[in-house]
């Protein structure tokens, strides 16, 4: 059966239209929450990046290029550190300071793969008058090592965090396993996992993703 040509020619309009518009997330489902001094290195900071979008949604490579002061000067660079970030999780990013943290508010430009697998940047304001507390570790609820691990991780958590769930995820966002934090201290078998990078993905209340090496 033949198609008429302006209903063909329509029909591939609404289909492009609607793989532009399949983006289900921007800019604004991001923030920093959080701003704190590594406690290895005094030239690192890490920023708590709180992702806003629904669960089961995954952001692809999102890193921290740079921090900009009031001014406009670059005063700290960042490069690829995550494979990905689940939505209703907050992710550390680190940046080397390579400037005066005196200026504020910040800028911080945020770049992330989209749906569609192109480079969006954003620009996150943050700082003390942006309302961003400089002193709270939002990834101490939460800990995992050893990393890199061959056999098994920790999963270290605060006794109030006892019963969460925690899931692991492959690099691409599938989710492999899962299970409940039984104790203060969890221990997770990944010795039948093939080397490579995985998520973590763990807590209720209190979610935060965390990337692991598989030796």
């Amino acid at each position: 059966m033949k198609m008429n040509p302006l209903l063909f020619l329509s029909s591939i309009l609404l289909a492009f239209s609607n793989s532009a518009n399949a983006q289900s997330f921007s800019c604004a489902d991001f923030s920093i929450v959080g701003m704190v001094s590594d406690s290895l290195d005094s030239t690192v900071y890490n920023l708590s990046i709180e992702f806003s979008a629904p669960a089961n949604t995954f952001v692809n490579y999102p890193y921290v290029s740079a921090v900009l002061d009031c001014n406009g000067d670059t005063v700290a660079t960042g490069g690829m550190f995550f494979f990905g970030q689940f939505g209703q999780t907050t992710s550390d990013y680190p940046v080397t300071v390579s400037g005066s943290l005196s200026c504020e508010p910040f800028t911080a430009v945020f770049v992330y793969l989209n749906d569609a697998f192109v480079n969006d940047t954003c620009s996150l304001s943050f700082g003390a008058n942006a309302g961003v507390n400089h002193v709270e570790d939002y990834n101490s609820i939460f800990t995992i090592f050893p990393n890199p691990s061959s056999n098994q991780v920790n999963i270290a958590c605060d006794l109030s965090q006892v019963g969460s769930k925690y899931s692991l995820h492959d690099a691409s966002g599938k989710q492999l396993s899962e299970g409940k934090l039984t104790a203060t201290s969890t221990l997770v078998d990944i010795r039948n996992f093939p080397e490579g990078v995985y998520f973590f993905r763990v807590g209720d209340q209190f979610v935060n993703s965390f990337k692991v090496i598989k030796e």
